[in-house]
């Protein structure tokens, strides 16, 4: 059989036929069909007996060519390259291997109720863009690059302080500020520049899966504290010596306790008593919406036992991947040094458009909308939980991207978490978040979603309430 005869292209396949093309002639050199030094037909040739565009013909052999199985000779044309006799060694595919179909993951948007996930629909990436144009307009430094900035640009940790100090008390100066990848990258790196192998680290219980499994790759020996009305609780009162205390006192994830003031100082003091560091993790304090927010744990506190961490994926976007900690003045160069190993400096566009963001005003005017909207949301699934009657108590309400609901006694929150996934709905188990039992009960996010899919999604709730019970 000719070559020619060997290749056939389809206008309805979803690649294109300049790649359909070149993955015909790669796969006879790889098999042999094509040997070293074999002229190939001319692209006019080529492009009249396949009835496609030369142009067709032309970048499928400049991509071969670009890829080592096809060199260009003077007046010569196209022939396969001598280095690709060395192709023939590789394995040969079974048909089905080669046929299967690339099916990729497209990126999917929350359903209802998945917990942490802000309402992406109310940020202005017209503003953002705008932002984003005028750092871009600086000129070229951001595009080079820039390892002198492993823990952010200047500006950017600058605007973040001045933020921190003053809608939650934080007190830090600017270069005490490190960006970061998000949260977790700082819960990461502080497992790493903190921990020792067989260090005791107390977690709050049930608490954070990100937390407990940065704690974990550093070898640490998680103790957990169970979480009471006024926080955690740790065993006597006091840390064990040296240890890392792991804590969400302004909005406890997943319960949603706020710490009282009595515990915070007993927490301090158990810290400073034990030499101990306490981690404090703001995640979701700028949502409250019967009260004004509580100063942070870290305004507190005197000794500099406290880091705090926090980051821009739920009062902006997620996909940003930009947070911050706030170091104690003995950890920042240890800290510097070990970011600049995981990733040498961040994205510096992104950090540059949001700094002029913060500075401009911009991002107070978007966490007051979100506040807003949110607040509407919370009041109106709670709402349409008491209209359905639902076996659900919310025992902290106000606050919040997200609501604990505890079922009745004797239930099991995983079983009912897998039934309404088979609705359609996103609802994980209280149990899912803690090592040892815990009260039954389903973690609610709301902030993501309309008013519609509030009203659907508790209404699926209802119907699946009336066919299972409370079983």
């Amino acid at each position: 059989m000719t070559l020619l005869g060997r290749l056939t292209l389809d206008e309805a396949r979803p690649s294109s036929l300049q790649t359909q093309l070149s993955a015909q002639l790669k796969q006879l050199i790889q098999t042999g069909q094509l040997l070293a030094g074999e002229r190939m037909p001319s692209t006019r040739e080529m492009a009249i007996d396949l009835q496609v565009s030369r142009n067709t013909v032309v970048a499928a052999y400049e991509m071969l060519v670009g890829q080592g199985y096809l060199e260009s000779r003077l007046r010569s044309g196209f022939e396969v390259c001598a280095a690709a006799q060395a192709f023939r060694t590789l394995p040969v595919l079974e048909k089905a291997a080669r046929e299967k179909k690339l099916e990729p993951v497209r990126p999917g948007v929350p359903v209802p109720f998945r917990p942490t996930q802000p309402d992406v629909n109310l940020f202005s990436m017209q503003t953002w863009n705008r932002h984003r144009t005028r750092a871009l307009k600086r000129g070229a430094s951001l595009l080079h690059y820039q390892s002198r900035f492993p823990v952010g640009l200047d500006e950017l940790r600058q605007n973040v302080a001045n933020y921190l100090r003053d809608s939650r008390g934080v007190r830090c100066q600017w270069n005490e500020v490190g960006i970061t990848s998000g949260s977790q990258q700082g819960l990461f790196l502080l497992a790493q520049l903190l921990l020792e192998p067989g260090q005791t680290v107390y977690m709050e219980e049930p608490g954070y899966p990100g937390a407990r499994n940065a704690w974990k790759q550093a070898g640490a020996r998680i103790v957990p504290a169970p979480i009471d009305e006024e926080g955690i609780q740790l065993p006597d009162n006091k840390a064990a010596q040296g240890s890392l205390i792991y804590v969400t006192p302004s909005h406890q994830f997943p319960l949603g306790t706020c710490m009282s003031l009595a515990r915070r100082l007993s927490l301090l003091q158990a810290a400073r008593a034990s030499k101990s560091w306490i981690v404090e993790d703001d995640y979701d304090a700028e949502f409250r919406y019967t009260s004004s927010p509580q100063p942070s744990l870290q305004s507190l506190d005197e000794h500099r036992r406290v880091i705090y961490i926090g980051s821009f994926s739920k009062t902006l976007f997620p996909a940003l991947r930009l947070g911050y900690v706030v170091l104690p003045p003995e950890l920042v160069d240890k800290f510097a040094e070990l970011k600049s190993v995981v990733d040498d400096y961040g994205p510096l566009i992104d950090q540059a458009t949001l700094s002029s963001f913060l500075e401009s005003g911009a991002f107070y005017a978007h966490l007051r909308r979100c506040r807003r909207h949110y607040a509407e949301r919370q009041s109106l699934f709670l709402e349409q939980v008491a209209r359905y009657g639902l076996p659900l108590t919310f025992p902290i309400t106000g606050r919040g991207m997200n609501l604990a609901g505890l079922l009745p006694e004797g239930s099991s929150d995983r079983i009912w978490s897998n039934r309404l996934k088979a609705a359609g709905l996103d609802v994980p188990p209280l149990s899912s978040y803690a090592i040892n039992p815990t009260p039954p009960g389903l973690l609610f996010g709301l902030a993501a979603f309309d008013t519609r899919s509030i009203q659907r999604g508790v209404a699926k709730m209802a119907q699946m309430f009336d066919q299972r019970g409370t079983s």
